[in-house]
C-alpha cells in the first residue's frame, strides 16, 4: 500500500513538472510574428535593392515593434503578379501603380516624392512629324518598354490601335534623345527635367505634346494591415528618423528632398494607361492570363512568383 501511494505521488509530481515545463517553454518562446513585406518595382539589382530599401525595413521594424523585411522581385512579371495578388504589405513604385493600387485594391497612399512628373513627346528639329495626327501615321517612337509611366502616358494619346506610332523599345533618356536627333526615330519621350539637362534650349528638338503635372512615385500600404498600423507607417516615414532611414532613396529619387504626404485624389488619373492594359487581365483572371502569356512567349509560367 505504501509503495502504491509513493508511486502515485511520483506520477503526480512527474506530470506536474512536465506541465510546468511545457508552460514555461511556451512563455519563453512565443510564436514568431509573420513579417510585413516591403517591396519595390525591380529597377535595380538585388544588392542595390537591399542597400536602398533594407534600412527602411529595419527602421519600420523598430518603430512598429513588428518585423518588416525587404523582398526583391526577380523581374517585372513577378512584380506585376505581386501587385495583382497584393502579395506585399508596403510598396514603393511609380504613380501609375500607386493609382491602380489605390483604386482597385483600396491601398493607402503614403509619402511620395515631392517633385511632379512631367513628360514630353518630341521629334527632331525640321521633322515632317509636327502633330499627334502625323505621329499616328506610322511614325517610329523610341521609348522605354511598358509599364514605364511616360510610355503609358503616350499610349493614352493614341487610343485607336490602328493609328499609333510604331514602338521601338529603348532604355535611357540620353540614348532616346540621341536616336531622335540622329533621325533613327521620328519621336522620343522623356521627363521634362531630363530634357532640360540634355538640351536646355531645345535647339535640336521640337516638342509635340506635353503631359499634365502628374504626382511622383511613392509608397502605398496594403489594406490587409490594420488602419492603426497604416497610420503608424505613414507617420514614421514622414518623421525626421524616417527621413534618415530613407536617405539613399531620397538621394536617388528626389535629389535629397524630403518626401511629402500623398493623397488618393492626387493620383486619380495617373493609371489611365495602365488601366487599358491591366483591367481586362485582372477581371479575366490573373493565373489564366499568366499561363496564356507563358504559352504565347514560349516559357514556363513562374510557379512560385507569389504565394
Amino acid at each position: 500500500m505504501k509503495h502504491r501511494r509513493a508511486l502515485g505521488a511520483l506520477c503526480v509530481l512527474f506530470f506536474g513538472v512536465a506541465a510546468m515545463l511545457r508552460w514555461s517553454s511556451a512563455m519563453a518562446a512565443p510564436p514568431a510574428a509573420t513579417p510585413y513585406i516591403l517591396t519595390a518595382a525591380p529597377r535595380e539589382t538585388v544588392a542595390r535593392g537591399e542597400r536602398d530599401y533594407g534600412p527602411i525595413a529595419a527602421f519600420l521594424t523598430r518603430v512598429l515593434h513588428h518585423p518588416v523585411v525587404y523582398q526583391h522581385p526577380d523581374g517585372w512579371l513577378t512584380y506585376e503578379l505581386w501587385l495583382w495578388k497584393d502579395h506585399a504589405d508596403i510598396y514603393f513604385d511609380g504613380p501609375q501603380f500607386m493609382a491602380w493600387d489605390a483604386h482597385n485594391l483600396h491601398q493607402t497612399i503614403g509619402p511620395r516624392v515631392p517633385q511632379p512628373q512631367d513628360w514630353r513627346l518630341y521629334t527632331w528639329k525640321g521633322s515632317s512629324v509636327t502633330s499627334l495626327r502625323d505621329a499616328a501615321l506610322g511614325a517610329t517612337l523610341c521609348a522605354p518598354p511598358v509599364p514605364n509611366f511616360g510610355t503609358l502616358w503616350v499610349s493614352t494619346l493614341f487610343p485607336n490601335p490602328a493609328r499609333q506610332p510604331f514602338m521601338r523599345d529603348m532604355r535611357g533618356w540620353k540614348a532616346i534623345y540621341k536616336a531622335v536627333v540622329d533621325h533613327q526615330c521620328d519621336l522620343g519621350i522623356g521627363p521634362r527635367i531630363s530634357l532640360h539637362y540634355i538640351d536646355p534650349s531645345h535647339n535640336k528638338i521640337t516638342i509635340i505634346a506635353r503631359s499634365p503635372h502628374y504626382p511622383n512615385q511613392g509608397f502605398t500600404i496594403s489594406a490587409k494591415l490594420p488602419g492603426a498600423v497604416r497610420e503608424a507607417i505613414v507617420r514614421a516615414l514622414l518623421s525626421p528618423a524616417g527621413e534618415r532611414a530613407m536617405m539613399r532613396l531620397r538621394k536617388r529619387f528626389s535629389h535629397g528632398r524630403r518626401l511629402v504626404a500623398g493623397h488618393a485624389r492626387q493620383y486619380r488619373d495617373a493609371d489611365q494607361g495602365l488601366d487599358a492594359q491591366w483591367d481586362t487581365i485582372y477581371a479575366a483572371g490573373i493565373d489564366r492570363y499568366l499561363k496564356q502569356d507563358a504559352q504565347r512567349e514560349g516559357f514556363a509560367a513562374p510557379q512560385n512568383a507569389a504565394p
